[in-house]
């Protein structure tokens, strides 16, 4: 899907060459630049729209999810019938709409949860939005690099900047929330309203609930003609096989899986969730297909391939590779009708990241979830009341935890009620280790101006209203945070290179856990449903539907999770890529050209400190801790290389 439109004044010569896009509307001041990917829809008083991405259906008033799939008519009928706002809040999918008036007037926006990146720039006396950064100018902006952007980038998990912001000054993507309004180069912005929800006592009958709106997810995305799931093994990926096999039947539902082999030192690195997902394959009685992930003796082509539009998209991470291999044997060998399915955001949603056995190490697994669960309490309602008033420290969930990060700093209490609620805030969606009041003074990386700045930024362009929320309301707590998550990790470098593989080979791609209808389940779901310290499992709704709603086989989910590391600590995914790999010598290349140094300020980085990591690592000194974290960070950056 590519699209640009320009409004405003501009010597379109400067700007042409950048897009190969026929031009579909022209009015006074205004362009609209498309490919074959959308539909145009004719409309009452001469005004045209042009809708591109998937849509699944449209929320009724009762609640249900109507599957119209977007067709012409009835995309007709939404767009004639409701407000910009209600179409973004109610029309599911992951799509764009771009509505435009005789007058040269234009509304641009995206599906409610901002799935799809829209860029813009201003540029002369014109406002140009895109698809991607290679149709906007910013080369000849020559506004240089944000630097709070790029802190974020290279400090929190996620590789990437927050959702508002790209790592180049002037160029931006448009927030959550939002919808453009472009006269004639003018660009304000309306807003599809979020309302929290309060968290509240829930029932056996909201067990069935959530059940139905995943199963009926499932069927709404699902295709007649098959289904695919990325297969992980874990609970997410494999209740989407399951919820299919009950929705579609076993013959319209296989499994895609990869087998990591990264240094030929450590063999594959993934043997237990191969394990456990041929056994739930067989369980079903499906086709598991396995794709080989081996960067033991090259580096797999598609890398080159993807590094443009990696770029393009402002996306740096490995994982690129995974959903790239999985995309494209897919491609090869699929009807061309099926719909792909994966699990991604089910943690975050289910028990705010902290549902992966790896907040506290230890071999008994069981502690392991539960040392999931005390981690998700430290950001949870209860906790956060005891943190407003100052009491926290004495909470014996916080002291092991804060034990445990040894010597590291932490910020001294805000005396206010909003600054502490931004502190909290701050601690769970801006920091490298997500502990209240963690400060980012530990990372070396960046300096006490990169610090100030990052706040002073960061904090007032995102966090501001939930602050305010959760501090009139403390019982929104959950619900404010999924909805930031929108802004932060979910569109991250490691969401996000799933559809952007995907689409690359022209699949369709579902993440059934990005329905609103179970986002907004979740958001007023109680503390002491699987995120609290009682004695409940995390993710406790979906594994409750798996034992009581449809078939699954609850018997292999034991043992260790999925990688080396769920038996041996010391096991490391980047130093076996970094050092053990085939990709080795194509990493220290990149380190020897430091090109961070051009995209990086001295004034928020401390560049000796990283001269000196990317010199120990071409010298082939193995780091460890933060130090390879920090390399691992710079590494993101320099893949895809920039504009």
């Amino acid at each position: 899907m590519k699209f640009r439109l320009i409004s405003g004044d501009i010597d379109f010569a400067q700007v042409e060459a950048l897009s190969q896009l026929p031009t579909v509307f022209e009015a006074a001041k205004l362009r609209i630049q498309t490919d074959k990917s959308f539909q145009e829809i004719a409309l009452p008083g001469g005004r045209k729209a042009f809708v591109a991405g998937s849509i699944t259906g449209i929320r009724t008033d009762q609640n249900k999810l109507s599957t119209a799939r977007g067709t012409l008519s009835t995309l007709q009928s939404w767009l004639t019938d409701l407000s910009f706002q209600e179409f973004k809040q109610k029309v599911e999918g992951r799509y764009v709409v771009i509505l435009a008036a005789p007058d040269g007037s234009c509304v641009v926006w995206s599906d409610v949860f901002g799935k799809r990146d829209i860029y813009y720039q201003k540029f002369q006396s014109a406002l140009i939005m895109a698809s991607d950064l290679t149709m906007l100018p910013v080369a000849k902006s020559s506004q240089g690099y944000n630097q709070p952007a790029l802190v974020h980038m290279l400090t929190v998990y996620g590789y990437r900047p927050p959702k508002k912001h790209t790592i180049y000054e002037g160029v931006f993507r448009l927030g959550v929330t939002e919808i453009a309004n472009l006269t004639a180069g003018t660009l304000k912005f309306g807003h599809a309203e979020f309302k929290p929800v309060r968290a509240t006592d829930y029932s056996d009958h909201d067990h069935h609930r959530y059940a139905d709106y995943f199963l009926e997810c499932l069927e709404a995305s699902g295709s007649r003609h098959g289904n695919i799931v990325f297969l992980s093994s874990g609970w997410d990926s494999s209740s989407i096989l399951a919820g299919l096999v009950h929705v579609f039947g076993a013959n319209k539902v296989r499994a895609v899986i990869g087998r990591m082999k990264y240094a030929t030192r450590s063999g594959i690195i993934n043997p237990f969730e191969i394990e456990r997902a041929k056994a739930i394959a067989d369980y079903y009685k499906i086709k598991l297909e396995i794709v080989e992930f081996d960067y033991t003796t090259k580096v797999p082509p598609l890398l080159e391939i993807l590094q443009p539009q990696l770029r393009a998209q402002n996306i740096s991470n490995f994982t690129c590779l995974s959903h790239g291999l999985l995309s494209e044997y897919v491609a090869k060998n699929s009807n061309g009708n099926e719909t792909v399915f994966a699990g991604e955001i089910s943690d975050g949603a289910h028990n705010l990241g902290f549902s992966q056995y790896a907040s506290i190490f230890h071999p008994v697994l069981e502690f392991r979830e539960y040392s999931d669960k005390m981690a998700g309490y430290l950001f949870g309602p209860t906790f956060f009341k005891t943190f407003m008033s100052g009491k926290f420290e004495d909470d014996l969930i916080y002291k092991i935890f804060r034990d445990r990060a040894g010597n590291s700093l932490f910020d001294k209490l805000a005396p206010d009620p909003a600054g502490r609620a931004m502190q909290f805030l701050s601690s769970l969606l801006l920091r490298g280790n997500r502990i209240p009041l963690w400060s980012m003074r530990n990372n070396k990386l960046i300096n006490e101006a990169a610090v100030t700045q990052y706040h002073d930024q960061i904090e007032k362009t995102y966090l501001g209203d939930a602050a305010n929320g959760i501090t009139a309301d403390p019982d929104s707590l959950y619900s404010w945070i999924l909805h930031l998550y929108n802004s932060f990790h979910w569109q991250g470098s490691t969401v996000s290179t799933l559809p952007l593989t995907a689409e690359h080979f022209g699949l369709n791609i579902a993440l059934p856990f990005w329905d609103s209808r179970i986002q907004d389940f979740l958001s007023g779901m109680p503390e002491q449903w699987g995120r609290g310290l009682e004695m409940k499992p995390t993710k406790y709704p979906l594994k409750w539907m798996l034992q009581n709603r449809i078939d699954y086989p609850t018997h292999l989910q034991v043992g260790p999770h999925s990688y080396l590391y769920d038996v041996d600590h010391t096991f490391s995914h980047a130093v076996e890529a970094l050092y053990g790999s085939a990709m080795n010598p194509m990493l220290t290349g990149l380190f020897k050209q430091r090109s961070y140094e051009k995209v990086l300020s001295a004034e928020y980085f401390d560049i000796a400190y990283i001269d000196r990591l990317a010199k120990e690592y071409v010298a082939g000194t193995v780091l460890g801790g933060s130090e390879l974290n920090d390399l691992f960070s710079v590494l993101m950056l320099m893949l895809p290389g920039t504009y």
